[in-house]
């Protein structure tokens, strides 16, 4: 509570005179803006000498200090107005009284409960932890053989163990510490793998090791719970032990459930599901500690985080199996996530092999055009600057060119693409400074980065995440390979950087258009079936239908113009949007997609239907069953609630795209390896697959990419897969 006597011992001002204080420091929260140079100490010395904003700004020269007398003056009207702002009504009628509005207590449980409902971890972690609520077990450290033997044979017997990783570095490089080990209730272990101790405490070699715990690992009757489990796969892979059998991930089935969830912690699921803290993990608490690593934790430590993060999942994954059969989500992890996992694990493992000198090439090739090119904008400005400074950027653009300001951002007028790309239209010089972003952002995230990614092998080896997009879809992290732009020069030259083993080719399996013909069988459109199933141009039939005109006469701007609405539609595109992009004006865009939807009638159906069932259930789905919930929907915020709708537009497509890829993953991944093949998937971007073959199975591999790509599940138009190979990815395209 904070009354008279707390104000004026915290403020040194009376209660009265908070809205003078207020109106000088600002209100983030509301909106109201600060006088710029005045901070909470002179704003408060300023209302206990004058008494109020009106007083001073009455008295502005008896104000000592040159610069705030200055400012003040300069600011009048928009304090005298914020004053305004961070008045209080005080002529309403209230029901309660001034006392009944004292906080009170809260009660930790109802709100730990509503926190976590609402995923406010922050907030999670600010309130006191009860010691009751610790998970912390007393794990059996499994130091001799005949321990880990006693392990194997309890955890065969149970049929499920659960394990979470101590390990350093990333796991395609990891130095492996321990595990920790649960196959019941109480029933926990920990096996120390070469961690460093303080203090001796026998530790089993790796040969060891692998001969007796390896055999559990690969029994596939054994199921195997864990956290991330592709990560442990690929750690204990390097350690010559693969792991086989059901991968009951708490990571993926959390994510399954929530997929709009940011993340899916162990700590952050345990609080949550089973209302206990871990203890503190004695890895990053030493990070913090001089030294690092493992350096200032023992086994002991060690063994009584690890064992308790495998109890918590052995204690989760049970109910979050059952919330997913609840969901009607059992199948979509049964048959689509859970299997995609091992595959996922082998991509990463085998990697791709990259030409660092060829890009070293390109890289120095793009450093001349990016000279030419800031040379060309200095000449445009008559003078050199910072490109890369915003505030520099916008004071040529709207203080020396006299540019219109489009947008504001927190920090002033905005220079961000969009802005950019109307800008262009007035001047030459945001184009120009658009191309030397582009070459910029390519040298740096790719020409010089990747290099310094390539391992011993001489291959990149990404990770591949399946709980992070809301989507469904596959995202590519360290490196980030799903971003390579298609379409321009340089993008297709560091594709060609990506190259096969010696006697062996890419090969890229692409599905086209997938979104439109999901589009089309989702919305049972006629029309678009129609193109489709007469394998038509179909941007060039929809810009016919939309403009009247017979298709041999559709001009290359009616296509383009066709092209953005049918891509753009399942994005929930506006007439604003589409503007942009054809550099038209509103009302023109407009009028093209109201023709497109007088002519796909189906289409404009699908897309009111969608946003309508969205709104009644909570949610929507895509053909598979994958289900992501959309609460703002419901936002007063018409800019937030309409951002859910295109979103809730969109993701019966895309998700739906995010599935049946994967299927195709899983079902060419089952073929080559029925066929004998030596073959191997390589990398997923989007909707392509990327393989490596033997110039000998290479036409096999091609055959079985498209029969399976092609028959992974059944649509009202066909499914159409562009397939090519060369010695490089770029070839294969």
């Amino acid at each position: 509570r904070t009354g008279v006597q707390e104000v004026r011992d915290r403020l040194g001002i009376e209660p009265a005179q908070m809205r003078d204080y207020l109106a000088l420091i600002g209100d983030a929260i509301d909106n109201v803006a600060k006088v710029p140079g005045i901070g909470p100490k002179t704003a408060a010395n300023l209302i206990r000498e004058f008494g109020s904003i009106e007083t001073m700004l009455d008295r502005l020269s008896d104000i000592k200090k040159p610069k705030i007398r200055e400012t003040l003056s300069i600011h009048q009207a928009s304090l005298r107005r914020a004053k305004e702002l961070v008045t209080f009504k005080t002529d309403l009628h209230l029901e309660v009284e001034i006392e009944d509005l004292v906080r009170a207590p809260l009660h930790d449980d109802q709100t730990r409960e509503l926190f976590a409902e609402l995923e406010f971890f922050k907030l999670l972690q600010e309130m006191p932890k009860p010691p009751t609520t610790v998970l912390k077990v007393a794990p059996l450290i499994l130091d001799t053989a005949d321990r880990l033997k006693a392990f194997v044979a309890a955890a065969t017997k149970a049929e499920q163990v659960s394990i979470v990783p101590a390990f350093e570095g990333s796991p395609h490089a990891a130095r492996m510490l321990g595990l920790g080990l649960a196959i019941g209730e109480g029933e926990t272990f920990y096996l120390p793998l070469g961690q460093q101790e303080l203090e001796f405490i026998p530790q089993l070699n790796a040969e060891t090791v692998q001969t007796i715990l390896g055999p559990l690992l690969r029994d596939a009757r054994v199921a195997k719970n864990g956290h991330n489990l592709k990560s442990l796969a690929l750690m204990l892979s390097a350690h010559q032990m693969p792991m086989h059998g059901v991968m009951r991930d708490v990571e993926l089935l959390s994510y399954l459930l929530n997929p709009s969830r940011r993340e899916h912690a162990l700590a952050d699921l345990a609080r949550e599901r089973l209302r206990n803290e871990l203890p503190v993990n004695p890895m990053m608490a030493s990070s913090r500690r001089k030294g690092g690593g493992d350096n200032g934790f023992g086994i002991e430590e060690a063994a009584v985080y690890f064992a308790s993060a495998a109890s918590a999942v052995h204690l989760m994954v049970d109910s979050l199996w059952s919330d997913l059969e609840a969901a009607g989500l059992l199948r979509l992890a049964q048959d689509i996530e859970l299997p995609l996992t091992p595959i996922l694990v082998a991509m990463e493992q085998k990697g791709i092999r990259l030409d660092v000198q060829r890009l070293q090439e390109i890289s120095k090739k793009v450093d001349l055009e990016c000279e030419k090119q800031l040379a060309k904008i200095y000449q445009m400005v008559g003078h050199p600057f910072n490109v890369g400074s915003n505030p520099q950027l916008a004071e040529v653009f709207y203080q020396e060119l006299k540019l219109p300001i489009l947008k504001r951002g927190k920090t002033g007028p905005s220079t961000d693409s969009e802005v950019l790309e109307k800008l262009a239209e007035l001047h030459p010089l945001p184009k120009a400074i658009t191309e030397y972003r582009q070459l910029s952002k390519l040298k740096n995230t790719y020409l010089d980065a990747l290099p310094q990614l390539v391992l011993k092998d001489g291959r990149l080896h990404t990770c591949f995440n399946q709980a992070a997009a809301a989507t469904g879809r596959l995202s590519s992290t360290d490196p980030n390979l799903q971003n390579i732009p298609i379409r321009s020069e340089i993008g297709r030259e560091i594709r060609e950087a990506f190259i096969a083993d010696p006697g062996c080719l890419i090969i890229s399996a692409d599905y086209s258009q997938i979104e439109l013909r999901i589009l089309a069988h989702v919305a049972e459109d006629a029309a678009l079936i129609d193109a489709f199933l007469n394998d038509q141009d179909v941007h060039t039939r929809t810009a016919a239908e939309v403009f009247g005109v017979p298709l041999e006469s559709v001009t290359g701007d009616q296509r383009r113009a066709a092209k953005a609405v049918n891509f753009g539609i399942a994005y929930g595109l506006s007439p604003h949007g589409l503007s942009i992009r054809l550099r038209i004006s509103n009302e023109e865009a407009k009028s093209i997609i109201d023709r497109y939807f007088d002519r796909y009638s189906g289409i404009k159906r699908y897309l009111e239907e969608t946003v309508e069932l969205a709104r009644k259930m909570g949610y929507v789905e895509t053909l598979f069953g994958r289900r992501r919930y959309f609460p703002d929907l419901l936002s007063k915020n018409r800019n937030v609630s309409q951002a859910a709708e295109r979103a809730a537009i969109n993701m019966p497509i895309q998700g739906t795209a995010a599935d049946l890829i994967k299927l195709a993953m899983i079902q060419v991944d089952s073929q080559l390896k029925v066929n004998g093949l030596k073959a191997e998937m390589l990398l997923q971007v989007h909707d392509e697959l990327l393989f490596e073959a033997s110039e000998g199975e290479a036409a096999q591999v091609v055959t079985i990419a498209r029969d399976c790509m092609s028959k992974v599940t059944t649509l009202k138009v066909p499914l159409k897969i562009d397939v090519g190979m060369g010695v490089n990815w770029a070839a294969a395209d």
